[in-house]
This record gives C-alpha cells, sequence and structure tokens, in this order.
C-alpha cells in the first residue's frame, strides 16, 4: 500500500451502508479479526420493521456469530413461530390459498436452525451491537463523499452530516453495500439486467385491530388479492399493528395499476388498508407510508478492484420469498472469510474473485426465483406459467445452492445445478456442509456448529491418519486446521453413535471432507490417499490462491 499521508485514518477494510447488509460484513469480518469500519448516511439503524422472513441459512449463520438465541427471542416476542404463507381476498374473507401452511415443517433434518419472522428495526440492533463487540466501528449520519482505487488500496473522502466536516480514510479493501440505487455502483459504471421495474409499491405501516379476525390462523404472511389492490400483510403477534406492501391497484393490466404511489395521501392509503382487511369502517391508523420500486435486476459484476459489492447494491429483488435481505447477509458471510484470509495474508487476491464467481450465479438464480413467486402470487395476468422459470423448492434454495470457483476442488462428476435438494448433496464440494448430530462431552451439537472459524477437516471413525496429515499440511501452508474424527472409538473426539457422518458427506470409514470458513466443502477425500499431507497442501494452496512453496523459492 502507498505511503499514508498524516491525519489519513487507515482501516483494513470501509463498508459502505449500514444497514442489514452492512453491519452483516462488519460483524462477520471482525468475528474473524478485521476490525471494519462500517458508515451510513442515516441517522442510526433502521426504523421502519422492514424485512421479516429469514431463512434457514441466514439462522444458521447467526448462530456461528452466536447470535441466533437473541433474534429468536426478539422474533418471538414480535411474531408467532412456525407461521404460514397464505392468500386471501381480504382478511376478513378467511384463507383461499396456502403456499406454506407451517414454515418449519420439515426442516429439523437439514439444520438445527429454524426460519423465523423478525423486523429489521428489532434486528439490526442486535447486529449492530454484536459487532461492536467484536471490534467493528460504525459511523452514521456518514456520507461517502468519493472513492479512489489506486490499485495498493481505496482512499475515501467521508463528510460527516451533522457538521459537514470531511475526513480521508485510507482502506485496504471496501465492501459497498449501499443498497438498489447504489452510488458505488454508478460510480464505478456497472449496469444492471434483469427484469427491471416491476412496480412503484408502497408499504403502508399502520395500526388496527385485527386480532378477532386472525384467531385461530397461523400468522405469517398474507397475500391479498383482489378488485382494489395486490399485496402482502405482515401482522405482529398482538393483530394490532403491522405493515400493508401494495404492488398494483387491482388488475396490473389496468393503465396506471402498477403505480400505487400516484397521488397517494394518507386518506387514501388508510382506505387501501380497509380494503385489504375487508371491513369498511375499522378504524385505521396510518402511521407512515414508505414509497419503493420493485425491481429485479443483476449487477453486471460484483467487484471492480479493490472494491466489492453486496446485498440490493448488486442484486435489488421485490420481496415475494423473503429473499433480499438474506440473499444479501449470504454475500457478506461468504465475502467477509475471504477478505480476513487475504488480509491476514494465508491467501492470495485472486481468493477474491472466487466471491463474484459463487455468488453471482446464486444472484441470477435468486431473481428469477423472487420473481416468479412475485409474478405467480401478485401478477399472474402478466406472463403466463410457460414464460416463468420454474419454481425451485424453498429447502434447496436456502440451504441447497452449489458454488463453482477456485476455492472449490470439484469433482469429476458434477452435473452444474446450481441447487440440488439437501437430502441428495451428500457433502458434494461446492454445497453447504450438511448437518448431523453429534455429540460432545455428552453435549448435542451439529456438525454446524463445528465450523465458522477456519478449516475443518471432518473425518470418518477410521480417519485419525487424517489429524497428521493437517498438521503436516497446516505447518507447510500456515493455515490452521481443525480436524475432527467423528465416531464410537479412542481416536473420535466427537461421538457419531450411530454412524451417519460417512453417509451424509458422501465418505468411507477412513475418508474425511475439507470445510471452509464458510460452512462449505471445498474439496472431500472419499477414502484414505497416499500423501495425504501433501494432498492437503495443495488443496489449500489451490482454494487459496497461495503458491507452493517450492514456486515461491523459484
Amino acid at each position: 500500500m502507498n505511503e499514508v499521508a498524516a491525519g489519513v485514518e487507515e482501516v483494513p477494510v470501509l463498508i459502505v451502508g449500514g444497514s442489514m447488509v452492512g453491519l452483516s460484513a462488519a460483524l462477520f469480518l471482525a468475528h474473524h479479526g478485521v476490525p471494519a469500519l462500517a458508515v451510513e448516511r442515516h441517522g442510526g439503524t433502521a426504523i421502519h420493521p422492514r424485512a421479516g422472513h429469514f431463512h434457514l441459512r441466514t439462522l444458521e449463520l447467526l448462530r456461528s456469530a452466536d447470535l441466533e438465541d437473541a433474534v429468536r427471542r426478539v422474533s418471538e416476542a414480535q411474531f408467532f413461530p412456525n407461521g404460514g404463507i397464505n392468500a386471501v381476498e381480504t382478511v376478513a374473507g378467511g384463507e383461499t390459498a396456502s403456499y406454506i401452511a407451517d414454515l418449519n415443517a420439515g426442516v429439523e433434518e437439514f439444520s438445527p436452525s429454524r426460519r423465523l419472522f423478525v423486523a429489521q428495526h428489532a434486528l439490526e440492533p442486535l447486529l449492530r451491537a454484536r459487532a461492536e463487540e467484536l471490534g467493528a466501528r460504525l459511523s452514521y449520519s456518514t456520507l461517502v463523499v468519493s472513492l479512489d482505487d489506486d490499485g495498493d488500496g481505496v482512499t475515501a473522502v467521508l463528510r460527516d452530516l451533522a457538521t459537514g466536516a470531511d475526513r480521508t480514510v485510507r482502506a485496504r479493501y471496501v465492501v459497498a453495500a449501499d443498497g438498489s440505487r447504489s452510488p458505488v455502483r454508478r460510480r464505478l459504471g456497472i449496469g444492471m439486467h434483469g427484469y427491471g421495474l416491476l412496480s412503484h409499491s408502497v408499504t403502508i405501516y399502520f395500526r388496527a385491530d385485527c386480532s378477532k379476525l386472525l384467531e385461530g390462523g397461523n400468522q405469517g404472511v398474507i397475500y391479498v388479492f383482489n378488485d382494489r389492490l395486490r399485496g402482502f400483510f405482515r401482522f405482529d403477534r398482538s393483530g394490532t399493528s403491522g405493515f400493508l406492501a401494495v404492488n398494483t391497484l387491482g388488475d396490473p393490466r389496468e393503465p396506471g395499476a402498477l403505480d400505487v404511489t400516484a397521488d397517494l395521501t394518507t386518506e387514501g392509503a388508510r382506505e387501501l388498508v380497509r380494503a385489504a382487511i375487508g371491513v369498511p369502517d375499522i378504524a385505521v391508523e396510518v402511521d407512515d407510508v414508505a414509497p419503493w420500486d420493485a425491481t429485479a435486476d443483476l449487477a453486471d459484476r460484483y467487484r471492480a478492484g479493490r472494491i466489492l459489492l453486496a446485498g440490493d447494491a448488486v442484486h435489488p429483488l421485490p420481496p415475494n420469498g423473503g429473499y433480499g435481505g438474506n440473499t444479501g447477509v449470504q454475500d457478506a458471510h461468504n465475502l467477509a472469510w475471504k477478505l480476513a484470509a487475504v488480509l491476514g495474508g494465508t491467501a492470495g487476491d485472486a481468493l477474491l474473485d472466487s466471491y463474484e464467481a459463487e455468488r453471482r450465479p446464486i444472484g441470477r438464480l435468486t431473481i428469477e426465483q423472487a420473481y416468479t413467486r412475485y409474478a405467480r402470487r401478485v401478477v399472474p395476468e402478466l406472463a403466463g406459467d410457460e414464460e416463468l422459470p420454474p419454481l425451485v423448492d424453498d429447502l434447496s434454495m436456502e440451504i441447497g445452492y452449489r458454488y463453482r470457483s477456485n476455492a472449490i476442488v470439484a469433482e469429476g462428476d458434477d452435473d452444474g445445478a446450481l441447487t440440488e435438494h439437501p437430502s441428495t448433496a451428500r457433502g458434494r464440494p461446492g454445497s453447504r456442509a450438511p448437518h448431523v448430530v453429534l455429540a460432545r462431552d455428552g453435549v448435542r451439537l451439529s456438525t454446524l456448529d463445528l465450523f465458522g472459524q477456519g478449516y475443518v477437516l471432518l473425518a470418518g471413525p477410521q480417519g485419525a491418519a487424517w489429524r497428521r496429515a493437517a498438521a503436516q499440511a497446516a505447518a507447510a501452508t500456515e493455515v490452521p486446521i481443525d480436524v475432527h474424527v467423528a465416531g464410537a472409538g479412542a481416536d473420535a473426539d466427537v461421538e457419531d453413535a450411530a454412524g451417519r457422518l460417512p453417509a451424509a458427506y458422501g465418505l468411507e470409514r477412513d475418508g474425511a471432507a475439507l470445510v471452509r470458513p464458510d460452512g462449505f466443502v471445498a474439496w472431500r477425500s472419499a477414502g484414505a490417499v497416499d500423501g495425504p499431507a501433501e494432498t492437503l497442501e495443495r488443496v489449500l494452496r489451490s482454494t487459496l490462491g497461495v503458491r507452493s512453496r517450492a514456486a515461491s523459492a523459484a
């Protein structure tokens, strides 16, 4: 890095944006020992209960950062657990269709976590507190005036919006999580392509006593589909407050139907809520009306030099399916360990190229899935089923997506699919490492609880030789490897009394799988190999983008 001028603050990573994705990036970087600085133009964390539906993978990531329990407690105070997703003409008229009857039906086999609903304004303070506890810094009411990437680092000018004073920060890397209108993306000239603008929508935050109308229902997301409007409700646990997102005013083919914001007054918003509830004279207090554009687009690039983009900055999505915030948090998690490895000197800069290689195809898939849910549930008149991307089941979307990059050692039978149901993935390299219930010192735990910091080598019950091999490879590469032998014998350090782990990971009893810090399988050997230490060293150097000792000495 170039010599830093006097008075210029140095940070390893500058995060532009302090909302959910930016806070997640700060949290996960701090979890890996990188004290990032996140700046946000707003004065604090979110004030509206946006987002809401959190997927299994997101909860697993929060679990790895010791936040899952706190988030669950907040969720249970706000919403009923295991809510569903259904449709009505009006709330008073009752259910007309069910998309998901129980949010967590059938997930126990595949994950230690459970899906939940939580409001963004309640989640963000938890993310912020944990990130700061681990060493991250947050600066609110701060605008990024300029970013200059000179190849050795990025110089940023930051403006305090309260005082107007500017300061200069020098960062090794920048993560831009600055939303769907991303000023950083625009400065970089990165284009967006996809389905484009879907509607000028609004979210109406209101209070109305619907508790009697909701009695006996499995409260979650309630789609509304009638002649006056189309959108969805989210009510809190009391049934007396919530929000209504409106995508279209009745039939989307009618002129102006897709511009809900046009000339909308507070009284007009109140009438929309009443029309969706189905009780014309119900008392409704409108707390706020927030306009937003429903779009479904993908950025042409996720990286420009030392600037990497995440969240809505690269994949603004309609809310159908709840993919937006979840996908952004998973972007941040994928990127954080890679930045930490590069900054710590155990990986080459090429590792950061794997961020776009892995996450952009998943971004494209997610946009397609969010769009097809939007089209089927909200505006079926605008696209026939034959024109829509086929639906991918929720479990495959949440914990069955697959990566391909230079940070994965693919196997020869790779079929190229972007998802695979977790019941059949069986530890395939590029897939999320499977959940298997183990025990240690009499305490039950998931294999997922073994991941999250560094590389982990999971071996079968006859895989004790992998311990020595991992120690040698770690010494040669200076990349720590935590080894766990799962079984019931003296060599095992985690108990797998039922012997489920080898089958779950596609291993024989003497095989092993190398799991990355983000919980994805980087490589596996079905059984024992000749030269296991050399094999592991080669895998680590290849996937981390570092040269061999012989090449370094040449």
